[in-house]
């Protein structure tokens, strides 16, 4: 085309008429080619940049639509970069933006580009648009997101999810804000299949705890007894609790039976817990309490675990690691080399290295050694070895007032425990069988730990 080739005029005199009048021609021709020079020309700085971007904006699809088409297809493929780049800098485009976008055809197309648009720029008054209008994207899973982060959840909750692909397709789309978003709408949605969804679909990024709020929330007890297995036994105490004081309990019998004897038995620990110590001073808290308030998204975990400050870099580190989000190789090399309050997190909730440890000025943290601390940071189920290294450690207290207690402490584990572990196999030199590949399994139930 000739006037794509005098967009950039430079003659002194008549540059500025040349380059004008090949944008109007451009604008007047109508054609697909037409819109994409425009919009080239916009991204390469054209001198009448912002004129010719608002003249793209405001372009009709009922009435240019192949110039239309043409240009919100060119800038999609770009992840709308230009638009992004302009709306940062300039706050009169963004009224621009909305209007564009509201004038957008109500079709699978214009849906596509209105809801993508959203996503990255993430405002309210698109958002608003999109529910005044009745707007539903073509794709379930951006439809989804768009209703997760709104604290719309029926959007989500009304389309057939079974395997829970639709949530985590749209969990990982959205961003770190977004997930914020999406967890509050789980937390007060009462909804339990929301709840399962948020749970499975992204188990390993989630909050777990705002599962268990979820799930006391919406009185969906059953569920709350099965989320018991693989969490602390200090964070099942409190679920415990919770069912000591509400009241709730789940329907299934079984279920039902394991919370009433775990009630009892809390009540009988609860009655000889040790005498408490004295209260912190007025406007102090414990850190490892204001650690656990204040990491309560893994985003904050991982951003903090690079802080300048040692103490910041703990609490993530002391959050991170109950969430199974530090390697392995990295607590280890941190139990070596971290600094104090980093070693002091880590063996909180873990052992200590062997080797130096008789100068180790955190070692009497050490929870190996002490039966409570054991057990209250071991994941249910564990294993029946643990239950037998500390069910050894019990027989060997001295004192008989803490034997009591700990033997109802690892009584109300174990009884936890043998119903997460029913139809645990095990294997041994039994030759009763009568074929080579039998396997026997044995429902461990009414087994006496």
């Amino acid at each position: 085309m000739h006037a794509e080739k005098h967009l950039f005029a430079a003659p002194v005199l008549l540059g500025r008429f040349i380059r004008r009048r090949a944008v109007e021609r451009l604008f007047s021709s109508g054609k697909r080619e037409a819109a994409i020079a425009l919009a080239n020309a916009v991204e390469k700085g054209h001198p009448e940049a912002d004129t010719i971007f608002r003249r793209l904006l405001l372009l009709q699809h009922s009435e240019e639509t192949v110039m239309h088409r043409a240009l919100w297809n060119y800038w999609k493929t770009h992840r709308f970069e230009e638009l992004l780049k302009r709306q940062e800098t300039s706050g009169s485009i963004c009224s621009d933006i909305r209007l564009a976008l509201a004038a957008m055809p109500e079709s699978d197309w214009g849906n596509g580009i209105v809801f993508m648009l959203w996503s990255l720029l993430d405002r309210d008054d698109i958002a608003d648009s999109i529910e005044s209008r009745g707007r539903h994207a073509p794709s379930l899973e951006m439809d989804a997101l768009f209703g997760l982060v709104r604290g719309n959840p029926e959007r989500y909750l009304d389309l057939e999810d079974p395997d829970y692909s639709i949530f985590e397709k749209a969990w990982l789309a959205a961003t770190g804000v977004q997930r914020q978003r999406i967890s509050q709408t789980v937390l007060n949605s009462q909804k339990s299949r929301l709840i399962a969804a948020y749970d499975k679909a992204v188990r390993d990024e989630h909050d777990p705890q705002l599962v268990i709020d979820a799930l006391k929330l919406c009185g969906d007890h059953d569920a709350l007894f099965d989320r018991l297995n693989g969490l602390p036994f200090n964070g099942a105490l409190e679920v415990i609790v919770f069912w000591a004081e509400n009241g709730g309990r789940p329907k299934d019998p079984a279920k039902a039976a394991i919370v009433e004897q775990a009630i009892e038995l809390y009540r009988d620990v609860a009655g000889l817990q040790p005498q408490s110590r004295m209260s912190m001073p007025l406007g102090t808290q414990e850190i490892f309490s204001f650690w656990t308030e204040r990491y309560r998204n893994d985003e904050a975990i991982r951003q903090d675990l690079s802080s300048s400050d040692p103490f910041r870099r703990a609490g993530a580190l002391y959050c991170g690691v109950q969430r199974d989000l530090i390697p392995r190789s990295r607590m280890r090399e941190i139990l070596v080399n971290g600094t104090w309050p980093e070693r002091l997190a880590v063996q909180y909730l873990f052992h200590a290295p062997e080797a130096g440890a008789r100068n180790e000025h955190v070692f009497w943290l050490r929870p190996q050694k002490n039966f409570e601390a054991a057990i209250l940071s071991m994941r249910l189920p564990g294993s029946l070895e643990e239950s037998c290294c500390l069910a050894d450690q019990l027989h060997g207290a001295l004192r008989q007032s803490d034997q009591t207690h700990r033997h109802k402490l690892l009584q109300l584990f174990t009884l936890l425990q043998g119903y997460f572990l029913r139809g645990l196999i095990t294997v041994d030199s039994n030759d009763d069988a009568t074929e080579s590949n039998a396997v026997e399994t044995e429902d461990t139930r009414d087994v006496e730990w």
